[in-house]
């Protein structure tokens, strides 16, 4: 049902945006493209489909990943959110919802990343996902799963350190995190109501990822303009108080218009570097 929601969400967008019919039906047969190309929707979950969260940026020309560190960043956060959240599901003793978000990240994000990781002169962590999920998925004890955990995000940050981005590109990257948490918290909550648990906690561990990764920032690429990185802290943890808790009741107040105006002013924030 989800799937079929957001392609037609995809479709609406498509239509909106000018691009074309085609172009959002090879986003959703990933087998239609090369792996490390992705298409570049206005609205990544929109067309993510089984596909995955699609490519990340804007536009409609097809995201490189070898190349557009910004798509690679996102891609690579996605991934980070989706393992945070299902981590933390499973500290928290809800080990059947964990076990899902540990599944998402290889079905629909890693497999078309690998390429690109390994033109950029990375190393894939293959080993360290399948490790994850099946600590996760036998109902491993705390200590195995947060040793898995903490190699599994090592692995991931050394794949993300072959790049060399500006703060403009990480601050975009952030936007996109925000855009994508966006699109899924409005799966997720209608009308105050949770409607579909597993994209609301999706919204939150790409925010959690944002918030991180800004406070990741290496000092040289602060140094680029603090007040512009002070900015976008603020923006990300003014977000906090839309997820009460990971696995709340039938009403959530929250409206995922914030989301996206947060994205939006990050993006302003970027576009001014």
């Amino acid at each position: 049902m989800q799937e079929f929601r957001k392609r037609w969400l995809s479709l609406g967008v498509a239509l909106a945006s000018g691009i074309s019919i085609g172009a959002v039906a090879a986003d959703n047969n990933p087998a239609a493209v090369d792996p490390a190309l992705t298409s570049s929707p206005v609205s990544s979950a929109a067309v993510a489909g089984e596909g995955g969260e699609g490519g990340e940026g804007e536009g409609v020309t097809p995201t490189n990943l070898k190349a557009d560190d910004v798509a690679y960043l996102s891609r690579l956060g996605l991934i980070r959110g989706h393992l945070l959240v299902g981590y933390q599901l499973y500290s928290q003793g809800h080990a059947p919802m964990a076990r899902m978000h540990m599944k998402h990240p290889r079905d629909e994000l890693y497999a078309g990343l690998v390429p690109a990781i390994t033109h950029r002169g990375g190393a894939a962590f293959d080993e360290q996902l399948s490790n994850l999920a099946e600590a996760v998925a036998s109902g491993a004890n705390q200590a195995e799963v947060d040793k898995a955990y903490l190699a599994l995000e090592a692995a991931i940050k050394a794949a993300e350190s072959v790049t060399n981005p500006s703060l403009k590109t990480a601050l975009l990257s952030v936007k996109d995190l925000l855009r994508t948490a966006g699109e899924e918290y409005g799966l997720g909550v209608e009308d105050g109501k949770l409607v579909n648990a597993h994209e609301y906690q999706d919204a939150y561990g790409f925010t959690q990822i944002a918030s991180r990764r800004l406070a990741e920032l290496p000092a040289e690429m602060r140094a680029e303009s603090p007040e512009a990185v002070d900015q976008a802290q603020t923006i990300v943890a003014n977000l906090a108080d839309l997820w009460p808790s990971l696995a709340p009741g039938d009403e959530v107040e929250g409206e995922a218009s914030r989301l996206h105006g947060a994205a939006a002013r990050i993006e302003i924030t970027a576009l001014g570097l």
